[in-house]
């Protein structure tokens, strides 16, 4: 049960699940390398948006709680332990998503027309080009503005009291756009497909 319980062994057991599920549809479905890519696409997707509600809606609030409650634990742990690993995973589910991204632009095309033509609007691209810009738009905000912020709230790099007061109204911020823009983000992926 170690494994089955293990990051790595989900992460594997899922892939050798779907790679079962692909090869079961023998011809029934049109299974390509755009398909394979549209799952990945959508799988990191699901893993970055998860996780950005997941800061939004239950660890920043609970962290808050922690830091008022004189009597419990405090935020520790979660700064320690549960912040920098979310961290690490929403980074990585960001940046391939946003990838994946435009690979899909440019097999949609064969080629740079597809991401040429979605971020400048051109006639056929116009609803997932405003998608490609508000992903582009929140997996900015994830690097650079969120991530070195959060490195100076959870103490990852030197900052001052006043550096940690600013970082977190940047990356609150930052964050809350991302919240925002996931919504009508999330509706023009389904659109364009």
């Amino acid at each position: 049960m170690g494994f089955i319980n293990s990051v790595k062994g989900k992460i594997l057991i899922g892939f050798v699940l779907a790679a079962i599920v692909f090869a079961s549809f023998n011809g029934q479905a049109n299974m390509t390398h755009y398909t394979m890519t549209v799952w990945l696409h959508v799988a990191a997707g699901v893993l970055w948006i998860g996780l950005l509600y997941y800061f939004n809606f239950v660890q920043v609030p609970a962290m808050g709680e922690a830091l008022a409650d004189s009597d419990g634990p405090g935020p520790a742990a979660i700064g320690k332990y549960v912040a920098p690993r979310a961290l690490l995973w929403f980074r990585m589910a960001a940046a391939t998503t946003w990838i994946l991204g435009l690979v899909l632009l440019a097999l949609q095309s064969r080629g740079m027309d597809g991401i040429v033509g979605a971020f400048t609007f051109t006639q056929g691209y116009q609803i997932i080009g405003i998608g490609a810009w508000m992903g582009t738009i929140m997996a900015f905000n994830v690097w650079f503005i969120i991530w070195p912020n959060q490195q100076k709230i959870l103490g990852m790099k030197e900052a001052t009291a006043e550096e940690i007061a600013t970082a977190k109204k940047n990356a609150a911020l930052a964050s809350s756009v991302n919240v925002i823009l996931s919504v009508p983000m999330l509706l023009t992926m389904i659109a364009w497909h």
